[in-house]
């Protein structure tokens, strides 16, 4: 009943932008609660990691997010939602093969305005904490992907206002070199990833960063 209610109120964005000012006042751990409530133990993620890496230093796109007053900045991406049928009963429904690519390439649409390519999978980060949004375990797929009308169409969209967030959820979004990513208040977990793991998975992106 409560998932049902929180999605009825992301498809109308007046009440949508109320609630999530409302949701910004509440204790992180009031907030992780509530969200456990409303949405499962466990919150399937995608995440775009989408690098321009013909830049110098190569840059980032990141996003701010307006429900959260620590840790706003971060990769674009959403939450996997429940497939149909009832978990109690037999059933013959599957999922197809893409879930994942299909939900993350739904939520960048929705929410930036922006059709991507899904190049293929960097991580899975299995997350029992998170400090800005304590609650429901994350596990979070992490995706190399492209913008499908090209990193540079997609700057000139941006830097003319012609791109630019579609959803309450997201304040603004921008290109960040990889050497300045220090320089914002970014989600625990994806500070970690392009931190800790980015460097590891694309070593050549960390060398053309000290170049």
């Amino acid at each position: 009943m409560l998932a049902w209610l929180a999605r009825l109120i992301e498809r109308h964005p007046k009440v949508h932008r109320r609630a999530l000012l409302i949701w910004r006042l509440f204790p992180p751990r009031v907030a992780g609660f509530l969200k456990g409530i409303l949405a499962r133990n466990w919150v399937v993620g995608a995440v775009a990691v989408m690098i321009d890496a013909e830049t110098s230093p190569p840059e980032v796109l990141l996003v701010e997010h307006s429900y959260r007053p620590k840790g706003a900045w971060g990769l674009p991406g959403g939450a996997l939602e429940s497939i149909p049928g009832d978990p109690r009963r037999p059933s013959n429904n599957v999922s197809p093969d893409d879930v994942l690519e299909s939900t993350l390439r739904r939520e960048v649409w929705e929410e930036l305005g922006i059709d991507i390519t899904v190049s293929r999978l960097l991580r899975v980060d299995a997350i029992p904490y998170v400090a800005e949004e304590p609650g429901p375990y994350r596990l979070d797929f992490y995706y190399r992907c492209s913008p499908q009308c090209g990193f540079t169409n997609l700057r000139e969209g941006l830097s003319a206002g012609q791109i630019k967030p579609r959803s309450p959820e997201i304040k603004q979004m921008r290109f960040v070199p990889l050497t300045n990513l220090t320089k914002y208040d970014l989600f625990s977990a994806d500070s970690r990833f392009l931190h800790e793991d980015l460097p590891r998975l694309e070593p050549t992106l960390a060398m053309s960063k000290t170049n």
